[in-house]
Formats: C-alpha cells, sequence, structure tokens
C-alpha cells in the first residue's frame, strides 16, 4: 500500500491542476476536507450527480462499470494513495461515469463544487488559471469525433514506442501508442472518448503531448493476437512472471473481443437451445465474468469456487483457507451462460444439464501453470460447479516447509527414508494428505527410483514419475493397475486411496515383497488406522509386518502476521486445553492483508507414529486403539492435541482454530 499524503501533494499530483503555482496550490488545498470510508463503501454511483472531487489520501478504491447486459457491476481499473477521481465531474457537472467502491478502508481529499466556486470567486487568478485547463480537456473530448482512423496493418510501428505504455493497460483500454514526432506520441485507441484511457496514459507519456487515433476493435485484435507479440517477444521473454493482475487482461485478450452489448433472456434449462446457450456463452460480457471471477479466486489464494443456482440467484463462494466465502450474488440471467462458459472452456458437454461431468483447465501464469479440476452436478435450482484450483508450485515444496516441528519432521524423513514397507497417511477430506504424499516423493526422487503412482484423478503433474489414473469405465482400478505395477519392477509405488479389501491387500504385499508403499486411509488418528484395516478385512499379523508408519493431520488457519496480537485465553478453556501457566497465545485483529478475519494461510498439524517393536506387538494381537496410543505415546508420539499446543507457543495460530478442527481428547 502507497503511504499517505498530504494535500497540497495531492493537488500538485492531480493532473487538471498541475498547471497551477505554488501559491494557487496552497489556496486550493485549504478547502479540502477530509472523509473516510469504511471498506466496501460506494464512495459514488455511477450516473449520480457530480459535485466533488476525491484525492485518495490513504487506502484502496475499485472502479466499477455497470454491464448492462449481466446486471452485474465489472471491475474496470484499482486506485491507491495519491490518485483522484472525479474531478471532470466537477468541472463540468456530469453525472459520474463509474461507481467508486472503497475496498479497504480509505481516507479520501474532497474537494465539494460550492467550496470550489467559492474560491473561483474570491481568487480570480485561479480561475482564469483552471478555465484554460478545462477549456483543453472539453477540447480534447469535443474534437475526437473529427480524429483520424488508421489502420495497424499499414503503419510502420517502433516497438520502442509501443513499450511506453505496459501490456496489460494496452489490453484493458484498447489503446497502442504506434509513433512519436515533434514531443507527440500517436495513440491508436478503439474508443478515443475513454478519458480514463487518456489518463492512464499520461501517467506513462510525460511531457510530451498525446495525438489520439481512431483503430477499429477488429484490427485491434488482430495486430494484438499476431504483430504485438512478434514485435515485443524479447521484451516478454525477459519478464521472469505475469503479475496476478495482468492475469484478467490477459485471457480476456486471448479469448474475447472488444466489450459489446448482448443480451440475456431468463430462460427454463430445458428450453434453453444449445445454440443460442454456446452464443451467449461466447459473448465478451459472460467471458470477461468468467474471467473476473478465476482472476479474483487467484487473487485471493482460494482452493475452490463454487458457483451455485439458487431460487432467484445466482450464488459464487470461495473456500480460502479451508472456509467458505461468500464472493458475490449474481442475477438469475447469467446463470445458463456463465455456467456454459465454465464448461466449455473445460471441455464438458454443455448439452448434457442431467448428468454429473467431470472436466479440467490449465492456465499458464507466468513460469507455473495452474490447474482447475471442474465438477458439474445437476441440482434442483440448475447446475452446480466446483471447480478446484491445483497450484502445482504447492505440491513440490520440501517437507520442512510444511513440517514445522524439527522432532516430527525427523520422524517422516527417517520413515519415508526406509527401503520398503508401507505409509499411512490418514485425514479428513482437504486435510493436505495430497501435498505430503507429493512432498515426499518429490525428496525421494532421483534417476536411480522407480516411482509409479496410481490416482483417481490425476490431481499435480509429477516430473519423472509414472503417473497412472483409474478408469472404471473400462475397469481399471486401483487394485488392477497395482498388479501391473508388481510387473514393472517399481521400487516406491503410491496409491491414492486404499478404499477396499482388495487394494488394501494389494498394497500390503507389494510392502512385504520388497517394495516402498505410500496411501491414504480415512481415520481419525494414526492409531485409530489399525482397526480401519481390520474392519477391510485385513489381517492383523499382515498389518504388522508390512506396516512403517502413519501420519495422521489436519490442516488450521495460520495467524495473520500483519496484525498479530497478544491476548489472555478464557481460564475454562486454557485448562480444557492444557495450557501450561503463563504460556502467551495470540490471535489476529484483522486488517486488509487478511481481509479481516485474522488469518492468512495455514500450517499442518501432525501426529507421527513410527511402529516399535512393542506397537507391532500390540498390532499382530488386535489389542485395542486405545492401548495402541498409550504405547505410541510412551515410545514418544506427539497426538495432535500435542502438537495443537507447539502451533499455539509458537503464535502460529489460535485456540478457535485448534478447537474448530481437532477433537481434543482430555
Amino acid at each position: 500500500m502507497s503511504p499517505p499524503i498530504d494535500k497540497v501533494t495531492s493537488l500538485k499530483n492531480t493532473e487538471i491542476f498541475k498547471a497551477l503555482g505554488d501559491t494557487e496550490i496552497e489556496e486550493l488545498s485549504k478547502r479540502l476536507k477530509e472523509r473516510i470510508y469504511p471498506p466496501n463503501t460506494a464512495i459514488v454511483r455511477e450516473g449520480a450527480s457530480g459535485d466533488s472531487m476525491f484525492v485518495i489520501k490513504s487506502g484502496k478504491v475499485e472502479i466499477r462499470k455497470l454491464e448492462p447486459s449481466l446486471g452485474v457491476d465489472l471491475t474496470i481499473a484499482t486506485l491507491d494513495s495519491g490518485a483522484c477521481f472525479g474531478e471532470m465531474a466537477l468541472l463540468t457537472g456530469k453525472p459520474r461515469t463509474a461507481t467508486v467502491m472503497a475496498i479497504q478502508a480509505t481516507e479520501v481529499f474532497v474537494l465539494e463544487k460550492k467550496d470550489f466556486e467559492s474560491l473561483l470567486t474570491e481568487h480570480p487568478t485561479l480561475s482564469i488559471s483552471l478555465n484554460k485547463i478545462v477549456a483543453a480537456r472539453i477540447e480534447e473530448m469535443n474534437t475526437r469525433d473529427g480524429l483520424g482512423v488508421v489502420s495497424l496493418k499499414t503503419l510502420k510501428l517502433d516497438k520502442d514506442v509501443i513499450a511506453i505504455i505496459p501490456q496489460q493497460l494496452i489490453m484493458k483500454y484498447k489503446m497502442l501508442p504506434t509513433s512519436y514526432s515533434n514531443n507527440t506520441v500517436t495513440l491508436a485507441m478503439v474508443n478515443p472518448n475513454d478519458l480514463m484511457a487518456l489518463d492512464e496514459a499520461r501517467k506513462f507519456i510525460k511531457g510530451r503531448a498525446i495525438d489520439p487515433v481512431i483503430v477499429s476493435a477488429d484490427d485491434f485484435k488482430k495486430f494484438m493476437e499476431a504483430d504485438y507479440i512478434e514485435l515485443t517477444k524479447k521484451e516478454k521473454q525477459e519478464e521472469p512472471e505475469v503479475n496476478l493482475d495482468q492475469l484478467l487482461d490477459s485471457m480476456d485478450h486471448v479469448q474475447a473481443d472488444i466489450m459489446k452489448d448482448a443480451e440475456f433472456e431468463d430462460t427454463d434449462e430445458d428450453e434453453a437451445g444449445v445454440t443460442d446457450l454456446a452464443r451467449e456463452a461466447e459473448g465478451a460480457p459472460i467471458i470477461r465474468l468468467t474471467n473476473n471471477i478465476i482472476a479474483a479466486a487467484l487473487k485471493k489464494g482460494a482452493s475452490d469456487i463454487h458457483i451455485e443456482p439458487m431460487e432467484k440467484a445466482l450464488r459464487v463462494r470461495y473456500r480460502i483457507d479451508g472456509v467458505l466465502r461468500e464472493e458475490m450474488m449474481l442475477p438469475k440471467k447469467v446463470q445458463l451462460p456463465l455456467i456454459s462458459r465454465v464448461k466449455i472452456i473445460s471441455k464438458l458437454d454443455i448439452t448434457e444439464r442431467r448428468l454429473p461431468q467431470d472436466g479440467r483447465i490449465t492456465i499458464k501464469l507466468g513460469n507455473k501453470s495452474v490447474d482447475f479440476r471442474v465438477s458439474s452436478v445437476p441440482t434442483k435450482y440448475g447446475e452446480k460447479i466446483c471447480t478446484r484450483i491445483l497450484d502445482k508450485s504447492n505440491t513440490t515444496m520440501g517437507l520442512d516447509k510444511l513440517v514445522s516441528h524439527p522432532g516430527t519432521l525427523d520422524l517422516v524423513r527417517e520413515m519415508i527414508k526406509k527401503p520398503y514397507g508401507i505409509i499411512y497417511v490418514t485425514g479428513p477430506t482437504g486435510s493436505g494428505k495430497s501435498t505430503t504424499l507429493y512432498s515426499s516423493l518429490a525428496e525421494i526422487n532421483s534417476v536411480d527410483v522407480n516411482i509409479s503412482t496410481v490416482e483417481d484423478p490425476i490431481e499435480y503433474d509429477l516430473a519423472g514419475i509414472n503417473q497412472v489414473q483409474v478408469n472404471a469405465d473400462i475397469g481399471l482400478d486401483f487394485a488392477r493397475v497395482l498388479r501391473a505395477f508388481l510387473r514393472q519392477d517399481p521400487d516406491v509405488i503410491l496409491v491414492g486411496e486404499t478404499r477396499d479389501k482388495e487394494t488394501a491387500k494389494i498394497a500390503v504385499e507389494a510392502a512385504l515383497t520388497g517394495h516402498l508403499v505410500f496411501t491414504t486411509l480415512h481415520a481419525n488418528d494414526a492409531p485409530a488406522t489399525f482397526m480401519r484395516l481390520s474392519e477391510m478385512g485385513i489381517e492383523p499379523f499382515l498389518t504388522s509386518t508390512s506396516i512403517i508408519g502413519i501420519v495422521a493431520q489436519r490442516l488450521v488457519r495460520r495467524i495473520c502476521t500483519k496484525c498479530k496480537e497478544k491476548y489472555e485465553p478464557d481460564p475454562i478453556i486454557a485448562k480444557y486445553l492444557g495450557l501450561r501457566e503463563g504460556m502467551e497465545l495470540y490471535k489476529g485483529k484483522g486488517c486488509d492483508v487478511c481481509g479481516n478475519t485474522g488469518y492468512k494461510g495455514r500450517v499442518g498439524v501432525y501426529e507421527v507414529l513410527m511402529v516399535t517393536e512393542e506397537v507391532r506387538h500390540l498390532i499382530a494381537e488386535g489389542a485395542e486403539t486405545n492401548v495402541i496410543r498409550q504405547a505410541a505415546i510412551q515410545s514418544g508420539m506427539k497426538t495432535l492435541k500435542d502438537y495443537c499446543l507447539i502451533l499455539l507457543e509458537d503464535g502460529l495460530t489460535t485456540v478457535d482454530e485448534v478447537l474448530r478442527t481437532v477433537a481434543i481428547q482430555t
């Protein structure tokens, strides 16, 4: 976030006041008032009368324009400290052309029309200066209808001139600097009446005049898709990655034409024609809305996107740090085209709305790819879409980034370095089991180790590892693939999930015949795994002789480091958890960085049971879970509760998170 600015500096940085002298700026600054807007508050509304100009002292706002065909506001720009808006509405009295929404606590300087007019009366010289500026801006607006028209195909373009304006702004505002001469930059624009675009261009074309010319939308689109890439190839290769702020624009550039009007009717699903749906799904407004939803999810670190039909609306929710949050409510009329758009880009059948479907999307984001696993299911009010976001960079992080406690980390590493045996990773859905497994494989992966995995589905591509996806439709299940693996000279085998007796039995046999096997199982904690295997029909003596150890895990939200503060716990809860007297606890009070939740990111909770000889004997005898648990604890096992206490003492999570996520046994 940019630092706060003072009144004089704010006026000097405002385009229409730059030509004023220091004395005039000082007089003008005395009329500025200060206001504070809470997050998610509209500062001005599109279409409202313009009687004030605003300069942002601190905070951040979004500029939003209503897309009539969708009935929703789309974000077109973000402004922070030092930026201004509303100056031309103040000078000309025209209605606001966009809504400005505070997305953080935002403090602004305000120049109201009555103060502005009284100032002009008291200081005629200031009035003359401003009148010249206003006249120039109005003349600039009024003369655009007579602008020249150019064809980008026929122009000889200078790549150094093109590079004056960043690519993301070129694509967002559909403008391109084409030439420079006589201290003037020629700017080809699809919409030369877009004052916001011109103001953005002026930030990069400083001290030079701008000569706008008109270029057709089709000509601009074709140039950007072909010639622009070739002209800027060298510069593009030097950029290490694409900023997330560019994602929406780059996707919009590739997939959509210039934003145009489209009409959507409230159509019943049964009556919706395939041709009409496909046409609406390929329309620019729906493409841009889809891109907005995806880009916002990536920016906020969401793991899942839920698009949910309701009786009279369409709800979009994100799962962030394991908790679902409502992002937006959309008009019902966008439901069919939006869901059809998601199905098209994930290669699903848009004609099939009665049966569940699964698909996949891959987006290139700089030097890394992000995969989206898409699932559709028919509900009472229409198809629901759930999209799981799979960031490949999270799967190969070292185990030391996952396991914060050194002693527990050493145990896990000792287990995965064993030459043979079976390791179970247990926990509920969404507890990070896949990340633990992939990170373990990455740690032991080398050219002299043959690693094969069987998964449903393959969530991440792992370099140098043989991955097989099950396909129940043709009889390719876990057990069949496992039997095939045993004829493939494997060293290490990963079974995505042990779901039935046959799979469990083959996995045990593989471990007993000299292979290292990783697999997952649904069990409440590490000692409960043995009872779960017994219920699946695996003999205790087979389990006892094949098993290396168990990693039970959960994920709890991490305290935001920007708003972290100490607090005194409730004595009853402290006693219930067994907190030591005087133990310092922390929580997040909520800030802009964490979305006022007090949490940012997640941290793992681990219970690692390394099978000792004593525990092995108890397993073989079919001992009760509690007996095995006590023996493991006496051998040094830290329970989920013990690990939570470590996280609390390290100030990484909160008591509320521990109670929400982990079943505490007292």
